[in-house]
């Protein structure tokens, strides 16, 4: 997919200094201004997160300042010709917000004092989703009239393994109130697929994530129990599906793959669902593996 670009991060930029190092490991600030520990030998990953800058609703106030809306910022200079040279590609164009509520709260605030201040500070959440809700359909409103857009995307990540981070009550009196008002915006778009970017069990949460107009999940996660062939029995095509290869396939080999993808044929000649990788592609896969899946995935015709 080809992704429109929009900048939602902050702005001014946080330095990313180094504020402690040693032999094995670096202490910096982040692109979202956390305080994280770092190993050197795996740069790219997050070993422990020290410190936030979001604490109380003072805190909110200074940390909104850098979310703006500038289209000078936050858009291409020659948007407008940007936004027609994606409607002429050949792939998919996505529109997606990153980041959304959930991971707006645990980058700012950690995942602790996040998921308690839906009952300690619930002013300060709901100011927190009013505010970005309106910030983020602000930014996109002068590309809107000149990008067609094939999919959408909430990127929250707001599960794990056994469940969601949140309960549906949670979701419903938080999330929906202001998600809700940019589905609606999409919608007048003719946006056909808005999807949820996000890993781990969210079963719970998807009857009324349908009945609110998210009729997309991304990227599903089977060893969380999101597969594809048990949704599409469930919710048939009113949720399209992207995921949902086991990487326990591809760590095996050729004919594990092989047995996993004869497995999921059924929903790829069904339709309503892309075949791919259940979340990021662990160092465990060997690259020989990883050319096999692929070489075997493009011989499917449909």
């Amino acid at each position: 997919m080809v992704r429109v670009p929009v900048n939602f991060y902050p702005y001014p930029e946080f330095e990313k200094q180094i504020i402690y190092e040693d032999e094995n490991h670096t202490i910096s600030i982040d692109f979202m201004g956390s305080t994280v520990k770092r190993v050197k030998s795996n740069p790219s990953m997050y070993y422990g997160f020290i410190d936030y800058p979001v604490k109380s609703k003072e805190d909110w106030e200074r940390y909104k300042e850098r979310f703006e809306i500038s289209q000078s910022v936050r858009l291409p200079i020659s948007y407008i010709d940007e936004m027609k040279r994606l409607n002429n590609s050949n792939q998919p164009v996505m529109l997606e917000f990153f980041p959304f509520f959930f991971r707006l709260g645990f980058y700012s605030m950690g995942m602790e004092r996040f998921m308690t201040a839906f009952y300690d500070m619930p002013d300060l959440i709901h100011s927190m989703f009013s505010y970005w809700s309106n910030f983020v359909l602000e930014t996109i409103k002068p590309i809107l009239p000149y990008i067609e857009i094939d999919i959408s995307s909430f990127t929250e990540d707001l599960a794990y393994k056994n469940g969601p981070h949140i309960s549906p009550q949670i979701y419903k009196e938080f999330f929906l109130p202001y998600q809700n008002t940019l589905v609606d915006a999409l919608k007048k778009t003719d946006t056909n697929i808005i999807s949820l970017w996000t890993a781990g069990n969210i079963d719970v949460l998807l009857p009324m994530m349908i009945e609110n107009g998210v009729n997309c999940i991304l990227i599903l996660e089977q060893q969380a129990g999101m597969d594809p062939i048990i949704l599409r029995k469930k919710y048939g095509r009113k949720l399209l599906t992207i995921g949902g290869i086991a990487k326990e396939a591809l760590i095996s080999g050729p004919e594990m793959i092989d047995r996993e993808i004869e497995r999921i044929m059924p929903v790829i000649e069904e339709g309503g669902y892309i075949p791919a990788i259940d979340d990021m592609i662990p160092p465990e896969v060997p690259f020989s593996h990883y050319v096999y899946y692929v070489k075997k995935m493009q011989k499917i015709k449909l």
